[in-house]
């Protein structure tokens, strides 16, 4: 059931996606205001380049592609070409013919990489058994189930975010597509510790991470956020308990005891809760704990450290509504919502067929927090 003002009408069949649909244009703007990713500012249109994003060019940590909806497909392939490398040819050397030796001058041939981002059919239904049911309350049905649904699928949309951190692609895309469960390739701990079971209560979240996580990135050239100002950093999503054990650190309070960073226009920056190294620390409790095969896991949180490019969300439908077309007579009034799409992790593969997998836009930082008041 499609919609265009306040009156409803029947579509099948194939129908223009140039269409105005009043109802789904209201109900995407309702999920997107309530996404945690993009109150943040974290969420942005891919600004095209998708040839170059290994050079120093920065966006938004999770970029929204939508040539789906007008090309359809079931995935789309975000392209890469990679930096040349190879050493140079000075003087009179002639220059010799096509090499895959960077340690050899040469004609040095075009390295293309890739990942795709797969998109599937997320949705869920409410609404009143009872003809009475809407008689009993002044709420006007569909108002109220839009609302409810749209609450509901923000944070499914965010959640899927969050889960491809961790899994490479969203949980929906995994349990209906062929794409695999991977763990990150970029995994780092608090202190001292070498693994998940390894992490105690000295790993803690303090500037030492912070530290560490500025160097590697800095380290692995990763592309840091950067909005069209110029303002640039990365960001960590780190869990209240790992808030907690930040703000005991001496080091963090005295740069950061004025709070948020004034005068900076991006929420990506001034929303945040300060900042080391330039890295800005956001809070979530969405932050997952390792498996409960990990030990102590509860006690556990798995930061995740941002660069440019970190999340591909590729966009087949937009959020709709519709009405249950089996209504008993007018007794039923069900509504259901529906999106299509899928994130995806941006795990660049080489397109000259090996395994090799690259991701420098990402890591994951699991560190020791405790509840505080458990």
């Amino acid at each position: 059931m499609a919609t265009t003002g306040v009156r409803e009408y029947a579509t099948t069949g194939n129908y223009s996606v140039l269409t105005r649909h009043a109802w789904s244009n209201k109900l995407h703007k309702q999920v997107q205001d309530k996404l945690y990713f993009n109150k943040k500012g974290f969420i942005g249109p891919d600004m095209g380049d998708e040839d170059a994003l290994d050079k120093v060019t920065a966006w938004y940590p999770v970029v929204q592609k939508t040539e789906l909806g007008k090309e359809g497909g079931d995935r789309i392939t975000m392209p890469l070409l990679r930096q040349l490398v190879a050493l140079k040819t000075t003087g009179n050397t002639a220059l010799k013919d096509t090499t895959g030796n960077s340690t050899t001058a040469g004609e040095e041939p075009l390295d293309f990489w890739s990942f795709n981002a797969w998109i599937e059919l997320m949705r869920h239904a409410t609404g009143w058994q009872h003809k009475m049911s809407p008689q009993r309350n002044k709420f006007h049905s569909k108002e109220v189930v839009a609302g409810l649904l749209s609450d509901w699928l923000a944070q499914e949309m965010d959640d899927s975010i969050f889960n491809t951190f961790y899994n490479r692609y969203s949980d929906h895309v995994i349990t209906e597509t062929a794409a695999a469960s991977t763990a990150h390739p970029n995994l780092f701990f608090g202190g001292d510790a070498t693994d998940e079971d390894g992490v105690d209560s000295a790993d803690v979240f303090d500037t030492s991470v912070l530290e560490r996580m500025a160097v590697w990135a800095e380290d692995n050239n990763i592309n840091p956020v950067r909005m069209a100002n110029g303002e640039e950093g990365f960001i960590a999503i780190i869990h209240p308990y790992q808030m907690y054990t930040l703000r005991d650190d001496d080091r963090w309070i005295n740069a950061n005891q004025h709070g948020n960073h004034r005068g900076l226009e991006n929420p990506i920056f001034s929303g945040s809760e300060g900042k080391w190294a330039g890295v800005y620390c956001h809070t979530t409790r969405k932050i997952a704990t390792p498996a409960s095969s990990v030990a102590d896991y509860a006690n556990k949180r798995k930061t995740i450290l941002m660069g440019a490019h970190s999340v591909a969300r590729a966009m087949g439908q937009r959020p709709q509504l519709i009405k249950r077309d089996d209504t008993d007579y007018g007794r039923i009034s069900n509504w259901a919502i529906d999106v299509i799409f899928g994130d995806a992790r941006a795990d660049w593969g080489s397109d000259d067929g090996n395994s090799t997998t690259s991701n420098q836009s990402s890591s994951i930082w699991t560190t020791y927090a405790a509840n505080p008041v458990s």
